[in-house]
This record gives structure tokens, C-alpha cells and sequence, in this order.
């Protein structure tokens, strides 16, 4: 399924040098942020958004019946806790990494179960695509779908 839209953390976006305005060929990124600072204004299609289901909502509009790719650990926690990620892929790599943000801190005390629906391993990676089980609808009534993989 082709990418239609990204959400991305405000850190990632930034060490990835804002992606020049644009990333995966154009499609709009919509930024999560906690700050937007005056005279701010992000390149090309991305644009700022500090409510996180604002910015889910906004991000499977504009991608129609495509996916919407998340980027960063930050950005994929706000979409867990707020129940609106449907599916991930994680790509494990042999690599212990010595900083960084912990995908799976600062979840809360529920529970998430996940669905494995694909596992594809080569030499040096493994790809493994789960789908997020929800238990009841999003309590501010969004449906949780698979349709956009937010």
C-alpha cells in the first residue's frame, strides 16, 4: 500500500533536517509537536499539529485510501496511548543501540495486544508487521480502522 500521508514526531522531524519539506514524493507530514514557536513555519508540505488526534485525523484524510506512515518513537507512543495506531512494522536489526527514545516507554498501564500478520526475515533484518488489537472504539468515538495503518 503506497504511503499517502506521514506523521511525524517534532525530534525526528528535526534530525532528519525536516526532510527538506518533503518526504516519500511529496505527501503532506504532519508534524506532532508539544511548542509551535512564532515565525516557525515548517518546508514544503509539512505543517505543525500539537493535539494528537487532530493530527490522526487530519493525516487519514489527506491520505485517502493510502497509508499513513508514522515516524518516531514519540509520535507512534502518542498514537498508541490515544488508541488511533492500527498497525506497525518494526525492522529489527542486530544492533544495540546505547541512547535514544524507547519505542515502548511511556505507554500507561494498559494493556496492548498485538496481532503478528507478517513476518519477513533476511540476513541482516527481520520485518515484522503487527496489527494493534483494540478492545472498544476510540472513547471520543473515532473508528479504529485498519483502512489507513495510522
Amino acid at each position: 500500500m503506497a504511503t499517502g500521508a506521514v506523521i511525524s514526531g517534532r525530534r525526528t522531524f528535526e534530525l532528519a533536517e525536516r526532510w527538506q519539506g518533503d518526504h516519500h514524493d511529496g505527501v503532506p507530514i504532519f508534524v506532532l509537536t508539544h511548542r509551535i514557536d512564532d515565525g516557525d513555519v515548517p518546508p514544503g508540505s509539512a505543517q505543525f499539529v500539537t493535539d494528537v488526534e487532530d493530527c490522526a485525523e487530519q493525516a487519514r484524510a489527506a491520505a485517502g485510501d493510502r497509508a499513513v506512515m508514522v515516524h518516531g518513537a514519540g509520535a507512534a507512543q502518542a498514537l498508541l496511548r490515544a488508541g488511533l495506531l492500527d498497525e506497525m512494522e518494526i525492522h529489527l536489526v542486530p544492533v544495540l543501540l546505547g541512547e535514544g527514545r524507547r519505542l515502548f516507554d511511556a505507554l500507561g498501564p494498559d494493556h496492548i495486544e498485538l496481532e503478528l500478520v507478517r513476518r519477513l526475515e533476511a540476513r541482516d533484518v527481520t520485518h515484522l508487521r503487527y496489527r494493534v488489537r483494540h478492545r472498544m472504539a476510540h472513547p471520543t468515538g473515532h473508528p479504529n480502522s485498519d483502512a489507513n495503518n495510522v
